[in-house]
């Protein structure tokens, strides 16, 4: 596009009102004139944005930089497939950068296959890059293209997706239902559990060729949507919520859609997978514990036993290796854990399984690690948060500390790897309390330890209180890091400034690291298992990120074994 494709704002509405603080009405807009492709009704498009596993690069998880199948996108193309639609994935994580390339071979997937619906899941540090999506799509495709968004960030802000983005609707929740509503295009106002736009009075003011043109010079992306998109007088709906799915319901899904990836691209580091080809499986949705700090506060409902089992099969008839389970709580329902364990016993299943997402650990028995080890289990993270109960008991964490020391001894004494959680930060953080947590970690001595900053995203209990206290500084999402104090907010504690935050978070990879006791253990079992070979590289990325970075494109070029 040229400056002749350029309107002032004041042409494009017959009811020209001034807008509050910039951007003003002569700002110069882009009236995209076409021609425009005609879109293929029965497609829908994924697409993922180029920061989705970047965001730690560079931090003290350098070394486990991973890469991997947008769960969500399978789970909703499945249910598309089931409908009869075609689907098709552009997956800008796992694709160069620099020059802008992924955004160029973007525009060049838009070209050719031309789908009706762009759909992206949007979490708090990308929602900037997924405005870009839909402006680029709005002008490539034209008026006619949808732009869906959903995720836990764009389900807490839709007036944030629907007004600052081109984004058209915003499925709120879980979207298998929804979103097959949408494609088989029933109006708006009868689809439950969605956010939209009842007016056309949305602007662009930057071209996709001014987009592509300061992407490829390294302006951040946050600098490039700014003011991208400008709305008069906004006219946004939300229709009746939608219930979540029953049991029967979620048993009723057809299996993850293995055919939308090509998972051989996929490949991750041994500290984070084990065997390749792998999937990420979610056997249950929502999670009943209210720990301030995480979204996951859905009504807890569950896949039943038989059908993970018959969903397990899939994946083995298909070659998957390895299952990572991915359930927000899978240890809610002990009982059957332990029962799923069983099933896979006696149907003779078994994949190398790690439970990333961790377990509670005042949930896990010695009867279900022994089970689920003989299914494969060799890793599980324990969110053990931190050394100092008061501070546990600030983010609602209704954890006892000595659940963790018992737990601790029913890993080591079932052989199963540990990751332990935790978390600098919280409400009642003190430097004293940070101090306490590493000494707890050290006493715990898990495989391998990772902490975090704690930070309020905007769909938590934190930021809502933290927010009505005022302690909320900065909502530029793309800071919400949780390996990275960027002074988004004011800590109650007024010694916790970012600097000191930083300071401590250095502090205790360096401190749990370099333990003597840790050292020891950790060089004798890797010395006997022969994983020295790869855990001499992961410690020199843990410890000098700023040398010896890795990117999501390390991963896809990389050919691991196991």
């Amino acid at each position: 596009m040229t400056d002749k494709d350029f309107v002032p704002l004041t042409e494009l509405t017959d009811n020209p009102k001034p807008v509050a603080g910039p951007p003003s009405l002569n700002l110069k807009t882009v009236k995209p004139l076409g021609p425009f492709p005609r879109l293929n009704e029965k497609k829908i498009a994924f697409v993922v944005q180029p920061s989705m596993f970047r965001a730690y690069t560079g931090t003290r998880i350098n070394a486990a930089i991973q890469v991997y199948p947008i769960q969500a996108f399978l789970w909703l193309s499945a249910w598309l497939k089931k409908l009869g639609f075609e689907r098709v994935v552009f997956d800008m994580g796992v694709r160069e950068i620099q020059n802008a390339r992924c955004w160029i071979k973007f525009i060049q997937f838009l070209v050719k296959e031309k789908p009706k619906f762009i759909c992206c899941t949007v979490t708090t540090p990308i929602y900037y890059e997924a405005k870009l999506i839909g402006i680029i799509a709005k002008q490539i495709l034209g008026p006619e293209v949808v732009v869906v968004h959903g995720g836990v960030h764009a389900t807490a802000l839709y007036k944030e997706s629907l007004t600052d983005s081109m984004c058209d609707v915003v499925v709120l929740g879980e979207g298998e239902l929804t979103l097959g509503e949408i494609c088989q295009g029933r109006p708006y106002k009868d689809i439950r559990g969605i956010a939209y736009r009842e007016d056309d009075c949305r602007y662009m003011t930057i071209t996709a060729h001014e987009i592509l043109s300061r992407l490829a010079k390294g302006e951040e992306a946050y600098f490039v949507q700014r003011d991208a998109v400008v709305s008069l007088n906004p006219y946004v709906q939300t229709s009746l919520p939608r219930p979540l799915m029953t049991t029967r319901q979620l048993d009723d899904l057809p299996f993850q859609d293995l055919d939308l990836y090509d998972s051989r691209r996929y490949h991750n580091p041994r500290v984070i997978v084990k065997s390749h080809p792998f999937i990420q499986f979610e056997t249950s949705r929502g999670c009943p514990f209210a720990c301030d700090f995480c979204s996951a506060e859905d009504e807890y409902r569950v896949l039943s036993p038989d059908r993970v089992i018959e969903e397990m099969k899939y994946y083995r008839d298909r070659g998957i290796r390895e299952i990572r389970i991915t359930d927000d709580q899978f240890l809610t329902d002990v009982r059957r854990g332990e029962i799923i364990a069983e099933k896979m016993l006696s149907a003779g299943l078994r994949f190398d399984i790690n439970l990333g997402n961790g377990v509670r650990a005042d949930r896990c028995t010695k009867k279900f690690l022994e089970l689920f080890k003989r299914a494969g289990l060799y890793q599980a993270g324990a969110g053990f948060e931190s050394g100092d109960q008061d501070t546990l008991d600030s983010m609602r964490k209704s954890l006892n500390m000595e659940k963790s020391l018992s737990v601790m001894e029913l890993f080591r004494e079932t052989g199963i790897e540990v990751v332990g959680f935790f978390i600098f930060g919280a409400e009642k953080e003190t430097l004293a309390s940070m101090q306490k947590t590493i000494d707890f970690a050290k006493a715990l001595l898990p495989d391998y330890a990772k902490v975090t900053i704690y930070t309020p995203f905007p769909d938590t209990q934190a930021y809502a209180r933290w927010k009505r206290r005022g302690l909320i500084v900065s909502e530029r999402w793309d800071h919400y890091n949780i390996h990275k104090a960027a002074g988004v907010y004011r800590h109650p504690n007024p010694e916790l400034t970012p600097a000191v935050l930083m300071e401590w978070y250095g502090k205790f990879y360096q401190d749990f690291y370099s333990n003597p006791a840790y050292i020891e253990r950790q060089l004798i079992k890797s010395i006997r298992d022969g994983s020295i070979v790869w855990k001499i590289p992961t410690a020199l990325r843990t410890f000098f990120p700023g040398f010896f970075q890795t990117s999501p494109m390390d991963n896809v070029r990389a050919n691991y074994l196991g």
